[in-house]
């Protein structure tokens, strides 16, 4: 007899003010309660995670919780770096919007991103903004959801950021941290608890990497996220810090999208991953 799948998937293709175009990718248990009842954890940059999480998902059986990553259409890593250092990123601070390892890559459109997750993103979720969904982003996407903090406090549950991208005009997100941004919403005390993940082997350099190339040691990021976890804690915001011994910044990506997916399943209570491993 063929077992019944956990977990059910479907894509809705989507495209966003400029034109650009994303896959959402949900999976909901086969078995559910009402879609507006189901805790929702959504990851960006599901084109490099989709597999990781259909493995984890059909391996576990948590119940009351659906999944969702946003993607691009494509995964070719030449093609996206530049969108993501644009979608991902708040404008920068001067005149020159561009980001600070490459001249060529314009920044500035997480505002705008901001405004599709929540118009057309959140919707398809079933579930209504502040009941529920969380948010986890690595790298620039991990900046990113920090800045979703501060601009739209009430948007998520929870803010899952590994590896953040600190680095992009340090100490900007510390200061826009520290200054209250004057976000589109009013702060709510305390805001959605933060987890910081960063590989202990992670290093920040100051170009982004060339195919055939030897690259510089470079400088530890860990320091960065400590400040920031600091920053937050002293603004009595809830917020921990998890350094994950080895891992470099792109293991990084898999690694701490499967951790946040068994700790938001814990969150939400009594849901079952039957494996640690995941």
């Amino acid at each position: 007899m063929t077992a019944m799948p956990r977990f059910v998937s479907s894509t809705h293709p989507l495209v966003n003010a400029a034109g650009r175009e994303y896959h959402l990718r949900l999976w909901r248990p086969a078995a559910p309660r009402s879609a507006q009842g189901l805790r929702s954890l959504l990851f960006l940059d599901g084109q490099w995670l989709d597999d990781t999480l259909s493995s984890a998902l059909a391996e576990s059986a948590p119940a009351g919780l659906q999944v969702a990553s946003l993607g691009y259409r494509t995964g070719e890593r030449s093609v996206i770096a530049p969108w993501r250092a644009y979608d991902y990123t708040p404008a920068a601070p001067g005149e020159r919007q561009c980001d600070p390892r490459s001249e060529d890559w314009p920044c500035g459109g997480a505002d705008a991103l901001l405004a599709f997750l929540r118009n057309d993103v959140l919707p398809l979720l079933g579930a209504a903004a502040g009941a529920g969904s969380a948010l986890f982003g690595h790298s620039y996407a991990g900046l990113f959801s920090l800045y979703c903090r501060e601009r739209a406090p009430t948007l998520f549950s929870h803010i899952y950021s590994a590896s953040p991208s600190l680095w992009w005009y340090w100490p900007r997100m510390l200061t826009l941290l520290e200054a209250g941004h004057g976000g589109a919403e009013p702060r709510r005390a305390g805001g959605p608890p933060v987890h910081l993940m960063v590989g202990g082997d992670e290093r920040w350099r100051p170009k982004p990497a060339s195919p055939g190339l030897p690259r510089e040691p470079g400088v530890s990021t860990v320091p960065m996220a400590q400040r920031y976890c600091a920053a937050l804690r002293e603004l009595d915001a809830p917020a921990d810090l998890e350094v994950f011994d080895g891992q470099a910044h792109g293991p990084m990506l898999h690694s701490a999208a499967k951790h946040a997916l068994r700790q938001f399943a814990r969150s939400c209570g009594g849901l079952d991953f039957k494996h640690e491993s995941i």
